[in-house]
């Protein structure tokens, strides 16, 4: 509800700035239009384009996209003439969307003589993104306007999470609370770093360790401090099915964490605490995609007797089935069907667990026909496997 609610705010407010349109100046041409983008036009469009791009990457079922589209279409008057705004369905033109490794959307991307020069996800202000592009007209670095919105809740939960070490570390000077000072819900960004999984997620943690922060039972079990979670939940047995200010509960943190602790990871002590799998959980952070993840029968047998609803959705609409499905999960898909899981269950993309495996399926041979590894023909053919034995199971 808390989330729906906030949407609601940010929507109306979103409308509101749209309905404002355009700058006091006068000087916006009210007639500029957002281009809308896809596989043909993208090269020219973009890449070609002798003034800064702003590029939003939406689909028609992502629910925080509404609130991104109408901020990023209301901007195009007041840029006419020095940038450009374009808009891109990821599900239209999907190529473009994994060429450039867009991870989920509303992502925003802004491009500058044919390169890329920096993306934010999620949703920001109208302002922060009116100001990153006048950073651009400008000539100013991406890292060096980026700075400047550090005060804005939002674009600092972005900037902790999505930016290299290296950044961070050169941030620090600037705002040396960067990694210290709680969000505006109460959230930590060690806590933040810690549910936002990532190829940089060990080194992010080590530098906000580093500053000395605050730490949660939930960071222990994050961090693998078994010990130290096992003493603080001695002393506060609630707090193993305590969530943080953003949603995410300690199972939730543990088993997102626990393929990079592998024997570190504090799953088992806080299930022998008797942390509660079946609480209601905002949809990011439902259990359905960690416990599927680990790829253990047992496990998934374990939390399903402990209350886990298979039938639960995240954001996306995806439930255990399917992220079964998606990640070839066979035993475990069985199980679910077993336990009496709806096979015709969608997604907010429409899709059903079938259409999912159809789907990797078809991505899979496309693959086959243009790999030149014969190792990695051979990878490709026992996932197909894999893939095959998936489709008769749903099928059946």
């Amino acid at each position: 509800m808390k989330a729906r609610f906030l949407l609601g705010v940010l929507l109306a407010g979103a409308l509101a700035a749209c309905a404002d349109g355009g700058d006091a100046t006068g000087t916006a041409d009210a007639g500029a239009q957002v281009v809308l983008l896809n596989s043909d036009n993208f090269e020219q469009e973009v890449y070609e384009a002798d003034v800064p791009v702003l590029v939003d990457f939406t689909a028609t079922w992502c629910v925080p996209c509404k609130v991104v589209d109408p901020i990023v279409e209301s901007l195009a008057p007041e840029m006419a003439g020095r940038a450009k705004i374009g808009k891109l369905d990821i599900d239209e033109s999907p190529d473009i969307y994994r060429g450039l490794r867009v991870n989920g959307v509303p992502h925003v991307l802004f491009f500058r003589n044919g390169e890329e020069q920096d993306r934010i996800a999620g949703v920001q202000s109208r302002e922060t993104y009116v100001d990153y592009l006048e950073a651009m007209i400008a000539g100013e670095s991406a890292f060096d306007a980026s700075l400047s919105f550090l005060d804005n809740d939002a674009f600092r939960r972005h900037f902790v999470v999505s930016r290299p070490v290296e950044h961070l570390e050169r941030a620090l000077p600037e705002r040396p609370d960067l990694l210290v000072e709680p969000f505006e819900n109460g959230q930590t960004p060690l806590s933040l770093i810690l549910i936002s999984p990532s190829v940089r997620q060990n080194a992010q943690i080590d530098l906000a360790l580093a500053q000395g922060p605050m730490i949660s039972t939930a960071d222990l079990a994050g961090l693998g401090r078994c010990d130290e979670l096992k003493a603080a939940l001695a002393d506060d047995p609630e707090a193993s099915s305590r969530p943080d200010p953003d949603g995410a509960s300690p199972l939730w943190v543990a088993l997102m964490r626990s393929h990079r602790l592998a024997d570190r990871s504090c799953l088992r002590t806080l299930l022998d605490a008797g942390a509660d799998p079946s609480g209601t959980h905002d949809g990011r952070f439902q259990l359905a995609r960690p416990v599927v993840l680990r790829e253990d029968v047992e496990l998934l047998r374990e939390f399903l007797e402990r209350g886990l609803d298979p039938e639960s959705t995240d954001d996306e609409g995806y439930n255990m089935l399917h992220w079964a499905s998606l990640y070839g999960m066979v035993d475990g898909a069985r199980l679910l069907l077993e336990r009496g899981i709806d096979p015709g269950a969608e997604t907010l993309q429409g899709q059903t667990a079938l259409d999912i495996v159809l789907d990797r399926r078809q991505r899979r041979m496309e693959a086959l026909e243009e790999v030149e590894s014969e190792e990695h023909r051979i990878q490709l053919a026992e996932t197909l496997t894999k893939i095959d034995e998936m489709i008769e199971l749903l099928e059946g």
